[in-house]
């Protein structure tokens, strides 16, 4: 039986599929930490995952029952939740991109990387996992990373959410705290227990209140990266 840390939280893993195993490869675990719970996937919990999403393989299905058993538990144990984003290191801070599939936010992490070199790492470019420890957000690497396979086994204290809508012009500004409110709930896993949404909403508000968080309109353009590197990387307001 495997065991993994993602998140800073050690459980093993009883699968079925080797696509899963060779998913979490590199959060495979073999410290002295023991393990904070036990994910089993039956063919059960596939089948859950198969009536959402029935086009998907049964091997892959896998995979989002397992993040789904680490979503219920990081949530419910580790004050985590998963957020829908792109996100990106620089210089240890970790700034986040997030937007409806298709926006750009991933287009818009590579910018950050082509101008930003080596100095730009990516955590994760799609399915991170955010958590509040010692009265700070950090987040996290996961094997859920986007169809680019962008992750690293790593964290970063976040410095910056950031909303993308496309617009011709280039434009950033302080976002409005419950319009991001929304957003982040959109964009963020629900529990599988009805009962941790309290938790989930706390949390989400928590977070806006420490971070500081963005609504950029942006081109596909070394400019678009320019103002929203610039701006976020030193807290202004636009």
């Amino acid at each position: 039986m495997p065991r993994y840390k993602i998140a800073d939280v050690v459980f093993d893993a009883k699968l079925i599929y080797q696509y899963t195993v060779k998913l979490c490869a590199g959060y495979e675990y073999a410290g002295d930490e023991q393990p904070a719970f036990s994910a089993e996937v039956t063919m059960d919990d596939i089948m859950k995952e198969k009536a959402l999403a029935p086009e998907f393989p049964e091997a892959y299905l896998e995979s989002l029952a397992l993040f789904r058993k680490l979503c219920d538990y990081t949530l419910k144990n580790a004050d985590g939740i998963i957020f829908h984003s792109s996100a990106i290191m620089v210089d240890g801070n970790a700034y986040l991109f997030t937007a409806p599939s298709g926006t750009g936010k991933s287009t818009h992490t590579r910018l950050w990387r082509e101008m930003l070199g080596a100095q730009a790492v990516m955590i994760n470019d799609d399915k991170p996992i955010i958590r509040y420890i010692d009265g700070e957000f950090y987040v996290y690497g996961t094997p859920w990373n986007g169809k680019h396979r962008l992750d690293t086994n790593t964290r970063a204290k976040i410095k910056a959410i950031c909303k993308i809508y496309q617009a011709k012009e280039n434009v950033i500004k302080k976002a409005d705290t419950s319009d991001m409110l929304i957003t982040i709930l959109n964009q963020t896993i629900r529990p599988s227990e009805i009962e941790l949404m309290d938790k989930l909403l706390t949390l989400i508000d928590k977070m806006l209140s420490k971070v500081d968080i963005y609504t950029l309109g942006c081109n596909i353009s070394k400019e678009a990266a320019e103002l929203s590197y610039n701006t976020m990387s030193k807290g202004e307001s636009k």
